[in-house]
């Protein structure tokens, strides 16, 4: 059962690391629209952000403490900002609050990784971004944080990697859930 639950968080996380491998917007906004209201909106702090790629490039043997920094890091460029579906830093700010989604993952925290799945809904209503397979990053972090809640049809209905959702399938078969 052991190598069962290890193997299940081993695919898990695989399949986290690779969601933001390929993250873009699924909004989409012209370069005139950018340059005509970049004066109406507070930006992202740069420094913040330059500090957050930076570390996020720096990591290469992984541990929990790099993972909770990383994601707190991300955090916190965002804080006090409001992006509307205009904003010009709107793709930096999904990501880094799916980065910090991500990141939680990793480190075993899923409470916190659940306040920033909450957090992207309230801060981006009804928009997402996909993933290199163009599935979707919100269903992924739904069905990955939220599967015991799932039926076996919402788990159907979700836009994400089939071998995340045969994971999910199987782990349900073997636990008899």
């Amino acid at each position: 059962m052991t190598h069962l639950v290890s193997l299940t968080k081993a695919s898990i996380l695989l399949c986290c690391i690779a969601v933001l491998g390929g993250c873009y917007s699924n909004t989409h906004s012209s370069p005139a629209e950018v340059i005509v209201s970049n004066a109406s909106f507070e930006r992202l702090d740069s420094t913040c952000v330059e500090q957050v790629l930076a570390l996020q490039q720096a990591i290469n043997s992984p541990s929990v403490s790099q993972y909770l920094s990383l994601a707190n890091s991300a955090e916190h460029c965002l804080q006090d900002v409001e992006f509307s579906p205009k904003h010009p830093d709107l793709q930096t700010a999904m990501q880094f609050n799916a980065l910090a989604v991500v990141n939680f993952v990793n480190a075993g925290d899923i409470q916190s990784a659940q306040q920033a799945l909450d957090a992207f809904h309230q801060r981006f209503p009804q928009q997402d971004l996909l993933l290199n397979d163009f599935s979707s990053f919100v269903d992924t972090a739904t069905a990955l944080l939220r599967q015991h809640e799932l039926t076996a049809f919402d788990l159907t209905m979700l836009n994400i990697a089939p071998s995340l959702r045969d994971e999910i399938t199987r782990t349900r078969k073997w636990t008899l859930q």
